[in-house]
């Protein structure tokens, strides 16, 4: 009889200790449940954040490539004009076809002189912007090697490019030496053609000029060489970026 009593109190505590269990579990669950979609949601922005970037640096390399364009026309007029120099400097520095076609190459306006030019500047916004941590949110270890590697080969072109730029000036002063500055200026200022006024011939510096100039074309060479290799690595970035973009855009 004392053991029948007992029983419905034995049965109130094993159904205390079941519910307490199961509402355990339910708040246990929903808390991994909620941790679990908040990953996902972070996953889902970050991959969002990522393909905009993806979209934005191959904005950048598409400005890049219009910028380098114009670059390669501009050394390709300067290619025509050293090599003409190149031909005429074999016949005598001292003769007036050199010296003409030095002064013309020298007084032409704006960016067909020889001694002047568009550099090519790139757009660094984005890449910079990557390389401070948010490269992690474009997951995709080619696109990491690649970038890397269009990277390098465009800090050895601007390297390149500086160098090209230095002897540029320095033969702009060599060519202020030979002919007469003051006097072409005045005639600028009158309107008229300019002419060619050498001054008294010194051939340690006609010789410099000729130094400079085959610098050049040795430069012009180099630098194109350097744009038709960043052009192919610019062309394998921008296709892993699009197919990036539409695997998870």
């Amino acid at each position: 009889m004392k053991k029948e009593l007992q029983d419905p109190s034995m049965k109130s505590k094993k159904s205390s200790w079941k519910k307490y269990a199961m509402e355990f579990l339910m708040l246990f669950a929903a808390i991994t449940l909620g941790f679990f979609a908040e990953n996902q949601r972070e996953r889902w922005g970050e991959t969002a954040r990522g393909v905009q970037y993806a979209q934005r640096l191959v904005e950048d390399l598409d400005l890049d490539s219009i910028r380098m364009e114009e670059v390669k026309v501009n050394y390709a007029l300067k290619e025509q004009q050293i090599n003409a120099l190149i031909l005429l400097m074999q016949e005598g520095l001292e003769k007036k076809p050199f010296l003409d076609s030095l002064f013309a190459f020298f007084s032409l306006p704006g960016a067909s002189s020889l001694v002047t030019g568009i550099s090519f500047v790139e757009n660094l916004a984005t890449r910079d912007e990557l390389k401070s941590g948010n490269m992690r949110l474009i997951r995709s270890d080619s696109i990491v090697r690649q970038l890397s590697m269009y990277t390098r080969r465009e800090q050895i072109f601007l390297g390149n490019q500086t160098r090209y730029r230095e002897k540029r000036i320095e033969l702009l002063e060599l060519m202020e030496e030979v002919y007469d500055m003051p006097r072409l200026g005045l005639e600028r200022l009158e309107g008229k053609k300019p002419v060619p006024h050498v001054l008294p011939l010194d051939p340690k510096q006609l010789r410099k000029v000729a130094n400079a100039v085959a610098y050049l074309q040795g430069m012009i060479t180099n630098l194109e060489a350097n744009v038709e290799t960043i052009t192919e690595e610019r062309r394998i970035l921008r296709k892993l970026l699009i197919e990036y973009i539409e695997e998870n855009g």
